[in-house]
């Protein structure tokens, strides 16, 4: 639960804190530090915050004491307030976009030269929003290695999808997977020669997305001790690395 409310934008104290008073129904200052193990000077920072996210109240008693909304309630809240400031966020892009390119052009700054480098992953979100983002700029070729929950998680998340609208417009997909039934994720038309399928491989310890030869996307498979851990992975436009990724799906039966 804590770790699902820290999605939602609240710290491992506060995302503490506000379960603590969920379940206790109300609480003094004195007594969430004790038993949160958190020093009494924190303890009024982090329930300010909590107040102003909207999720806690303070009552006029004295000493004071606090409690916070329904777990129900409180999540709505903090989805709606998380949804609130995104969709804010996706409406200003232009003028933000539009605004440093202003502020670049007054600098006068030259362009930088692309080269070689990396990102560490961490989280499904960030490691989705990579692949759709890498997969989206293909031009020619993207080779996917994917176990059956990677696959399912693509399904749901709208990749396949994408893949399936990119062979559409004439770039090739070669997909390898351990998953058996494929066709019930893509259907039965599977694109004719646009669309390569090799299923029920091997599963292997990583996945990827491979695109054009020129970028990849890595997840590491069975890192975490249960299926709730937080997926890894990495991007990078090494061509070394990469060619070791394309001669490992060009032998992988």
């Amino acid at each position: 639960m804590v770790a699902g409310l820290q999605e939602l934008g609240l710290s491992v104290k506060e995302a503490k804190i506000l379960v603590y008073l969920i379940i206790r129904k109300e609480s003094t200052a004195a007594d969430i530090s004790r038993y949160n193990d958190i020093g009494r000077t924190e303890i009024y920072n982090y329930i300010t915050g909590l107040m102003r996210k909207g999720v806690v109240f303070s009552t006029f008693d004295r000493p004071q004491k606090y409690y916070a909304l329904p777990l129900e309630k409180a999540l709505d809240h903090l989805i709606e307030t998380r949804r609130g400031a995104l969709q804010r966020l996706a409406e200003s892009k232009v003028d933000y976009c539009s605004m440093l390119e202003r502020l670049s052009c007054s600098m006068s700054l030259s362009s930088v030269e692309e080269k070689e480098s990396y990102q560490i992953l961490s989280g499904e979100n960030s490691i989705i929003s990579t692949v759709r983002r890498v997969i989206l700029d293909a031009r020619e070729e993207i080779m996917l290695l994917a176990s059956e929950k990677t696959f399912a998680s693509f399904y749901h998340t709208g990749i396949v999808d994408d893949l399936m609208g990119l062979a559409k417009k004439g770039i090739t997909l070669r997909l390898q997977t351990s998953c058996k039934n494929v066709q019930d994720y893509i259907g039965t038309n599977l694109g004719g020669n646009n669309i390569v399928v090799n299923s029920g491989i091997e599963e292997k310890m990583v996945d990827f997305v491979l695109v054009d030869n020129k970028d990849i996307v890595v997840m590491l498979l069975g890192g975490g001790k249960s299926d709730k851990a937080k997926p890894h992975g990495f991007y990078t436009n090494n061509l070394p690395i990469i060619s070791v990724f394309k001669t490992f799906f060009e032998n992988t039966k």
